[in-house]
C-alpha cells in the first residue's frame, strides 16, 4: 500500500512539473545554410616555358555560392601593379573556350601584374571588397588590390599568329575574362586563396 501511495505521489509531482515547462516543438529551429566564399588556387607555377608567368585558377571553385566555408582562414590573393606589364607568351586552354572567343583567351586572361598572398584571414572577416582591398594595400602597398574573379584580360585571337604578346599587346583592346588568370608570382603558396566576385550576391563571404 505504501508503495502504491509513493508511486501516485511521484506521478502527481511529474505532472505538475511538466505543466510548468515551456512547450518546445521538435521542429522549432531550422539549420542555417553554411556561408561560403570564392577562392582560386595556383595551378601553374612560373616556368621557362611560360616566360616565368604563372596561373591562378577556379579549379572547382563556385563563383555563384562560394566554395570554401567562411569560418576558414585562408590567404587573400592580391595583385600588384595590375594591367602594367604587357603579356608574355603563356599557354592557354584552347579546348575550353566559349564560342565567341575562338582561341581560348577568355579562360586564360593576363592580369599584367604580380600575384602576392597575405597571411591567412577568416572569410567571415572579409565583410566587403574594401576590407579585403585594404588588407592587400596594407601588406603590399597602394599599387596592390584584392584580386577579382574577372581580373584576367584577353584580346581576340590572342594566341594566333602573330601572337598578341609584348609589343602587340594592347590594353585598350582587351576585355574582362574569367575562371583563370595569369601573372608573375611573388610567393610560393600553392593552396587556395580568397578572391572576390562582383554581381554575385551569394559568391562572397561578406555578402
Amino acid at each position: 500500500m505504501k508503495g502504491l501511495k509513493l508511486a501516485l505521489a511521484v506521478l502527481t509531482l511529474v505532472s505538475l512539473v511538466s505543466a510548468n515547462l515551456p512547450n518546445v516543438q521538435a521542429n522549432s529551429f531550422t539549420l542555417q545554410p553554411l556561408n561560403k566564399g570564392l577562392t582560386f588556387q595556383a595551378t601553374v607555377f612560373p616556368s621557362y616555358e611560360n616566360n616565368w608567368a604563372g596561373r591562378f585558377s577556379c579549379n572547382n571553385c563556385n563563383p555563384f555560392v562560394g566554395d570554401q566555408p567562411c569560418y576558414k582562414a585562408l590567404p587573400l590573393l592580391c595583385i600588384s601593379n595590375r594591367m602594367t606589364a604587357t603579356r608574355p607568351y603563356h599557354t592557354i586552354a584552347v579546348p575550353y573556350t566559349p564560342f565567341a572567343v575562338t582561341d581560348g583567351g577568355y579562360y586564360d586572361g593576363w592580369t599584367g601584374g604580380v600575384f602576392t598572398t597575405t597571411l591567412p584571414v577568416r572569410g567571415n572577416d572579409i565583410t566587403s571588397y574594401k576590407v579585403g582591398d585594404d588588407l592587400c594595400k596594407g601588406y603590399f602597398g597602394m599599387n596592390s588590390r584584392f584580386a577579382k574573379f574577372s581580373d584576367g584580360r584577353y584580346m581576340q585571337y590572342m594566341n594566333d599568329d602573330p601572337q598578341k604578346t609584348w609589343s602587340l599587346w594592347d590594353w585598350n583592346k582587351t576585355k574582362q575574362g574569367g575562371w583563370n588568370m595569369w601573372g608573375y608570382f611573388n610567393h610560393r603558396y600553392r593552396g587556395r586563396a580568397w578572391v572576390w566576385i562582383d554581381n554575385q550576391p551569394h559568391g562572397n563571404c561578406g555578402q
